[in-house]
């Protein structure tokens, strides 16, 4: 699917990692029955057997590349992840590239996220101005139009050497200038304490197995400066209940190996990992065929950790303390620079 980004190659993270079936019965208990299918037509029945499936499927052919963290041999670089590097190193350095064709949608993109920052600071004086992190920044289209005018400096996080080599002459000399490039994947990533007033993490969270994205979000956490924020934009899959009452929840795209995630399947990860949803907008002003698009703001929540190690009646507990609705309709409250608008 168009609108996706990369995460990059796999390394393990020696702490804060939360085993996959830890991680896979929480989603059970909260979801219930899930099923989702690919691009090829293939029916997962459950989150369990997604991972199983694609971490069974051969490696594809990689070439080694060069960079900070960023180099690493063929045989360290898993299918899920392997796939989704050469993907990328092969996409063209253009905003048509990055954007599978749609690169007309960069401005209404743009105009979008920039809504959801300024509601952000209009609700959050503590929320600082600079610095940013662009993860999955590619050639450095959001650094450069959304980022870069409301922040003092930018880094660039990105595992493609050839899409990170691009983003000094795309942003230009005076830009790049309060720019930093790290050649680097999401699950290689830890950022030093204190640094980012907001981690922007658009259209590459779907490269993330659900293990590694409950780590990433916990090094991310970490690196925010006091008042600091995570925001996530990306496509979510709207699925629909099936005739044996299971829900479809995701949906996996085999040629760039990424995963879209329904919005019920990402809060029950966010609560997994100790986090909840201070405000999300919807996109508006993309085509139909498209998934629909939704900002999210995060922040580490105490309450959703201790609900995240309460065993099986988690799903229980979350919905008597109001916290978790499944299915529910989202309900915007206003209308803010062509997106609908949700303060939670």
């Amino acid at each position: 699917q168009p609108l996706s980004r990369m995460a990059g190659l796999l390394r393990p993270i020696a702490s804060g990692q939360a085993p996959e079936d830890q991680v896979v019965r929480f989603l059970d208990d909260v979801l219930g029955s899930v099923v989702g299918h690919d691009s090829d037509g293939f029916e997962y029945l459950s989150i369990a057997h997604l991972w199983e499936v694609e971490g069974s499927r051969a490696r594809p052919a990689t070439t080694s590349s060069d960079g900070d963290g960023g180099g690493e041999e063929d045989q360290d670089v898993p299918q899920w992840y392997g796939t989704a590097k050469l993907y990328w190193d092969q996409c063209a350095p253009t905003d048509d590239g990055v954007l599978g064709g749609y690169g007309s949608l960069s401005p209404k993109d743009v105009e979008g996220s920039t809504a959801f920052l300024r509601a952000l600071w209009g609700s959050r004086s503590e929320l600082g101005r600079r610095c940013a992190v662009d993860c999955g920044a590619g050639i450095g289209r959001v650094t450069r139009h959304l980022l870069l005018p409301l922040f003092d400096e930018v880094h660039l996080l990105e595992q493609s050497p050839p899409l990170i080599e691009a983003a000094p002459a795309y942003i230009g000399e005076a830009g790049a200038a309060r720019t930093t490039l790290i050649c680097r994947g999401m699950q290689a990533f830890d950022p030093e304490p204190g640094v980012y007033d907001v981690v922007w993490i658009q259209w590459v969270i779907g490269h993330l197995t659900d293990q590694d994205l409950v780590s990433f979000l916990h090094r991310c956490a970490k690196g925010l400066a006091p008042g600091g924020v995570i925001c996530m934009k990306d496509n979510c899959y709207a699925g629909e209940l099936q005739e044996n009452g299971s829900y479809e929840h995701f949906f996996v795209d085999l040629d760039d190996s990424s995963v879209t995630r329904s919005l019920p399947y990402f809060e029950a990860l966010f609560r997994f990992a100790g986090f909840r949803i201070t405000r999300r907008m919807k996109q508006s002003g993309f085509p139909e065929e498209l998934f629909p698009v939704w900002m999210l703001a995060l922040e580490p929540d105490p309450s959703a950790r201790a609900l995240a190690g309460s065993g099986p009646d988690v799903s229980s507990k979350l919905e008597e303390a109001g916290q978790w609705g499944r299915g529910r309709e989202e309900q915007p409250q206003e209308q803010d620079g062509g997106v609908e608008v949700e303060e939670v």
